[in-house]
């Protein structure tokens, strides 16, 4: 009974897969990865569950792992659309705001002094005047010239610079574009091999009755039969009256079915008159012998 049990739940799930199995088809046609997804079915209950590859695509003891495509069928991908015009450009968004300033960078050390000009000459002594006046005051000597300038310190480094600002939010998406044209039509294909011959047909229907015979000489006189038959074609024989006779009636002595008997011409054509013709629709290939009655044609 509880066998009885799971087997209904089983064939419950199955029956919602089957239900849902449409929308799933369309599914994997859009989207081919859902082929290749894998599913526990439990032995016990029918219970069906999707696993991951994360779960190593593996099931737990009690479980047996399908492919959703053994489940449901392989999807079809559609014939890809001829891609459209890309659509106009969206406009430009708002730019981002301005970055902060960065710190001004240390001052550069001062450069080093220049060093202090040589003094200048001592200027010469004036001759000691006679005693009595003061001797007149000698000159004052040439100013020292005056020393080289120092050399001008070096730059200071450059500060170090600010962090740009950050980037302004992306601009809104232009409206999609308009479908492109139809693409041309593709080149006829080659032509196909030509099919295996078919099977033969059945015998056709028999043909229509000969043409009206001359009127015959009074009475029987002069009629003779000919036996025998020879192939005028599959299945086919015939037998002729000699030289100067016409046939007017005939008949048969055929292992199997016959599916006509008429007069002919030596070909079995039933427009002739100097013949008897028969064809066979089973048993051996000319397998019986043919007789015609043939009268006098003058």
């Amino acid at each position: 009974m509880r066998s009885k049990k799971v087997w209904w739940v089983a064939a419950a799930c199955v029956a919602i897969l089957a239900a849902s199995s449409t929308a799933l088809g369309s599914s994997m046609i859009q989207n081919k990865r859902f082929q290749r997804t894998f599913v526990c079915v439990n032995m016990h209950n029918g219970l069906i569950k999707v696993i991951s590859r994360r779960q190593h695509n593996h099931c737990a003891t009690g479980w047996k792992r399908y492919r959703v495509s053994d489940l449901f069928g392989h999807g079809m991908r559609g014939v890809r659309g001829v891609s459209g015009a890309p659509g106009p450009a969206g406009p430009a968004g708002p730019q981002g705001p301005a970055g902060a300033a960065g710190a001004n960078g240390a001052a550069g050390p001062a450069g080093a002094m220049g060093p202090i000009g040589p003094a200048g000459a001592q200027g010469a002594k004036g001759d000691q005047g006679a005693q009595g006046e003061t001797g007149a005051q000698g000159e004052t000597g040439a100013q020292g010239q005056q020393g080289i300038q120092g050399e001008t310190g070096a730059t200071g480094a450059d500060g170090a610079k600010g962090a740009d600002g950050a980037v302004g939010p992306a601009g809104a998406a232009g409206p999609a574009g308009p479908a492109g044209p139809a693409g041309p039509a593709g080149q006829k294909g080659d032509t196909g091999a030509a099919g295996t011959a078919g099977a033969t047909g059945p015998a056709g229907p028999t043909g229509p009755a000969g043409p009206k015979g001359d009127p015959g000489a009074n009475g029987l006189s002069g009629v003779i039969t000919v036996a025998g038959g020879a192939a005028s074609g599959d299945k086919q024989f015939t037998v002729n009256c000699p030289a100067n006779y016409f046939a007017i009636s005939g008949g048969f002595s055929i292992q199997g079915s016959v599916t006509a008997s008429y007069r002919s011409n030596a070909s079995g054509d039933p427009a002739g008159t100097s013949s008897w013709t028969i064809k066979q629709s089973s048993g051996a290939n000319l397998s019986g012998t043919v007789y015609v009655y043939c009268a006098p044609s003058s």
